[in-house]
């Protein structure tokens, strides 16, 4: 059997090894061919993400909202081309941070780079602000 699989509530999160041998062999088999594909998908979204974010770096394109997302500790931020996506911080209270800073000028994405968990993270940085600000991007969102 292949290596075991990992089960946790998140990123970074502890994490225990699924034991397949419960199972029969061949539903073992299945289920580790499902997970492969999952585990490929999910390296497929990044490299998605970064395609279609790499172009807003590249313009500086600005920030132009922040709302509320449907999920929990997350926000939708809209850019000025049309683009969405959703986030969520690292550090509590960036989002936060970027809103006020977005209200007093424009705000442009610095960098979008592939974090050490495989996701994708916009970086900003603004004149007069002593640090980056790095967002996860969990998604793509549709524009209202």
């Amino acid at each position: 059997m292949g290596s075991p699989w990992l089960l946790g509530r998140g990123p970074g999160k502890d994490r225990a090894p699924l034991d397949l041998g419960a199972f029969d062999p061949v539903e073992a088999s299945d289920i580790e061919a499902m997970l492969s594909a999952v585990s490929a998908g999910v390296g497929d979204l990044a490299s998605r993400l970064s395609w279609r974010l790499n172009p807003l770096v590249q313009r500086c394109v600005p920030a132009r909202a922040i709302e509320a997302a449907p999920g929990p500790f997350a926000a939708r931020l809209r850019f000025a081309d049309g683009t969405a996506v959703v986030v969520k911080s690292a550090v509590p209270g960036d989002v936060g941070v970027l809103a006020l800073a977005m209200r007093r000028g424009s705000v442009r994405p610095a960098a979008c780079m592939t974090d050490s968990d495989g996701g994708i993270r916009l970086v900003f940085s603004w004149p007069g602000w002593h640090r980056d600000l790095s967002l996860r991007v969990l998604g793509l969102d549709q524009p209202d």
